[in-house]
């Protein structure tokens, strides 16, 4: 069970933000997780991830197109602002979370779900490796989406917005042999979508090659998830 759930149980979401919310994912996991809220809102830059959060969302939850770095909300207007896996998706972070924390009340909760670069094992770094190439072929295409960040990099992150009561802790999300095979094939399938699609646009051989290596690579060692680092924080009162 991801420990995220046992630490909000038993809290009020109040208003929330998922910022570069994709499908909505988070924001269904949140709105589940916390005891109650009062408004759901996720914003996204993509209005075909908005597209598809507002047909799979619940009633209730909000999608809104909306660059993170110029939030169109007051200060202080949330209790919860969050974001999920996209801090290696951004041009610039800072600007990011610093609106963030901006658009956050005063001993609200400022909450950080990011994936870290892991030299553990050789599956993860598999699936390091695949991730990297991802965020090569769309920097090639033209869409921001950098490495992975470590560890390190995240806190020195979440250090510059002077969180207090901070709680950090890590989480790997593990799957049935059922699941696990669903998602291998999912992973392998992409990979071999991409190495079409950069074919027939005369995308890098490089890219190509390296995608090839890395679909034989997971083939044989499998799929597990990255580590994830959870950082979860309070705005100061003053």
């Amino acid at each position: 069970m991801d420990p995220l759930k046992i630490k909000l149980h038993d809290l009020s979401g109040g208003k929330i933000l998922d910022v570069a919310t994709g499908h909505g994912q988070f924001l269904r996991l949140l709105v589940e997780a916390f005891a109650d809220f009062t408004e759901a809102i996720g914003i996204d830059t993509s209005e075909n991830n908005i597209e598809i959060a507002r047909r799979e969302c619940r009633d209730g939850l909000l999608m809104e197109i909306m660059d993170a770095r110029d939030l169109d909300y007051p200060d202080g207007y949330f209790d919860t602002v969050a974001i999920r896996h996209s801090l290696h998706h951004l041009a610039d972070v800072d600007a990011v979370t610093s609106e963030m924390k901006r658009v956050l009340k005063p001993g609200g909760l400022f909450i950080v779900c990011e994936v870290f670069q892991s030299l553990d094992n050789e599956r993860e770094n598999s699936q390091r490796h695949l991730h990297h190439w991802w965020a090569a072929v769309d920097r090639s295409q033209g869409i921001t989406h950098y490495v992975t960040f470590t560890k390190s990099e995240i806190l020195q992150i979440t250090d510059r917005l002077d969180l207090t009561d901070t709680d950090i802790f890590e989480y790997i999300e593990e799957y049935g042999d059922d699941k696990h095979q669903e998602i291998l094939g999912q992973m392998i399938g992409r990979c071999k979508d991409i190495i079409k699609m950069l074919r027939a646009g005369n995308g890098s051989e490089e890219l190509i090659r390296q995608g090839e290596d890395l679909v034989t690579t997971f083939s044989r060692l499998g799929f597990i998830n990255e580590s994830a680092l959870y950082v979860l924080g309070r705005k100061a009162l003053f």
